[in-house]
């Protein structure tokens, strides 16, 4: 039993560490990665763009399916990670720029944008998102720091150099 009581009181303590140092954390983020491939513009945004397919070319993807319209938006319902999520997309400026925003309401623990931006250039494309994103919880944010604030970024950036057959390395501006 003392050791029981042990662990709860180390359990209890290590979240009260956590949250205190969450605190002291910005709820808001904003990070961006980059990456050049090359192929064209023009092959990168029908990819991007197809929603539909993610779960085809990015394994962390296990559905992607269409939604009901919000805003006159197309409206996403994505899986993955083992979370679901629903993708508004507030801008689609082809063959740029594509802006997403996860819906969310007032029990939302996190939610943030997504804004895609392609470049052809002479080596082909050069790819970026930035995510400017928000977590309530404390908890969470040290959890997602541990993390890395660029690892989701990043996972879509690898796996859509590789469903172009390119290794690449993101390089993180922000």
């Amino acid at each position: 039993m003392r050791f029981l009581m042990r662990a709860v009181v180390a359990v209890v303590l290590l979240a009260a560490i956590l949250y205190g140092i969450g605190m002291t954390m910005p709820r808001e983020h904003s990070a961006t990665s980059r990456i050049q491939l090359t192929t064209t513009r023009d092959s990168v945004w029908a990819v991007l763009r197809d929603f539909g397919a993610y779960p085809s070319w990015d394994s962390d993807f296990t559905s992607s399916v269409r939604g009901t319209s919000r805003n006159g938006h197309e409206v996403w319902v994505q899986e993955a990670g083992g979370m679901t999520m629903s993708m508004e997309l507030t801008l689609v400026s082809p063959p740029t720029r594509l802006v997403s925003e996860v819906v969310t309401d007032e029990t939302s623990a996190w939610g943030g944008v997504w804004t895609y931006d392609l470049v052809a250039n002479g080596a082909g494309t050069e790819v970026t998102i930035t995510e400017d994103g928000w977590v309530k919880s404390p908890i969470f944010r040290v959890l997602m720091k541990v993390r890395g604030t660029y690892a989701t970024m990043d996972g879509v950036l690898g796996h859509l150099g590789a469903k172009f057959g390119e290794e690449v390395s993101p390089q993180h501006l922000k």
